[in-house]
């Protein structure tokens, strides 16, 4: 029973990593497509093989050798695309939650973590904490850092950049650093070519998240892994939502599509027609049978349809 639990555990952990912008996707349906491909390359090699040498025991071996090969090749070929999507979906979840927790900030807290981020970075030394903006050392040269924290807010205001260029200028400086934890609109960045007199690094939230990374200012590794764990209950959730995704009508006609290769087979290799007719029929009754039992969702009613029930 608890291997059974591990199991669904780690099926569970699997299927998340395979989600791709909150689409459930399962594990097992790389499992059946493994088993229909393992099942489609035996046979046909076996009547190959069976057709050109004409002794059925050697046709065995060399399709099973065959179907062996391939099937090894498309594993690690899906183990590896795992691999990666497993790794993509770890650090974005990872900056998921650090960027929740800067918005979350108040402006005085996330004055500080950047003043900490920056110290720890080694690139900025003899940082000095002001009310509005910090004050540092860079490569050898004086810089005046800005930052825009707004918790929730999407991008920076131009007007707030403009802001900062004329301060930058009036006090003398000729680099400056511009931090936020949203994004720089266009027109942000559009402004940076009217005053290329001064050096200014406007620096949106995913760089602001790589220097803290860099920098070892995060020491929330358990707290992300349990954000995973809440993520993977979710996506656990959302499966149990799709099931009907399982066995997709796409498949249906995957399978229809063998089934037509198998009976154009048929008629090329005349001596196994027979055979190749029987793969033919039973493909493509299984990919009717997937597409009655999934049936398209019924269109939504109109708006004033629903209000008149």
């Amino acid at each position: 029973m608890d291997l059974l639990k591990r199991l669904s555990a780690k099926i569970g952990e699997w299927n998340y990593y395979l989600e791709e912008e909150g689409k459930p996707t399962s594990i097992v349906s790389w499992l059946i497509d493994a088993i229909m491909l393992a099942t489609a390359v035996l046979i046909t090699s076996y009547l190959w093989f069976v057709y050109k040498t004409k002794i059925p025991w050697l046709s065995v071996i060399f399709a099973i050798v065959v179907a062996a090969i391939i099937s090894i090749a498309h594993f690690k070929l899906r183990a590896k695309q795992l691999e990666r999507k497993r790794q993509a979906k770890l650090n974005s979840a990872a900056a998921t939650y650090r960027k929740k927790g800067l918005l979350n900030l108040t402006p005085e807290q996330f004055k500080w973590r950047l003043a900490k981020a920056l110290l720890h970075s080694g690139k900025f030394e003899d940082i000095k904490i002001g009310k509005r903006f910090l004050k540092a050392t860079y490569k050898g040269r004086q810089a005046l850092i800005g930052f825009y924290h707004a918790p929730y807010s999407q991008k920076v205001p131009p007007f707030e950049v403009y802001k900062f260029l004329k301060v930058l200028k009036h006090c003398g400086y000729t680099t400056g650093f511009y931090f936020t934890s949203s994004s720089f609109s266009d027109t942000c960045r559009a402004i940076l070519q009217d005053h290329d007199d001064v050096e200014l690094h406007l620096i949106d939230g995913d760089g602001l998240l790589k220097i803290m990374e860099k920098s070892g200012v995060f020491n929330d590794q358990d707290a992300i892994n349990l954000y995973v764990k809440s993520e993977i209950e979710k996506s656990r959730l959302r499966r149990r939502q799709a099931r009907k995704n399982l066995l997709t009508p796409a498949k249906a006609r995957t399978y229809i599509l063998y089934g037509l290769l198998f009976l154009v087979a048929s008629f090329i290799f005349h001596t196994y027609f027979i055979y190749y007719l029987i793969l033919s029929v039973s493909f493509v009754l299984l990919g009717i049978l997937v597409y009655i039992a999934n049936p398209r969702a019924k269109e939504a009613k109109p708006q004033d349809e629903v209000l008149n029930d």
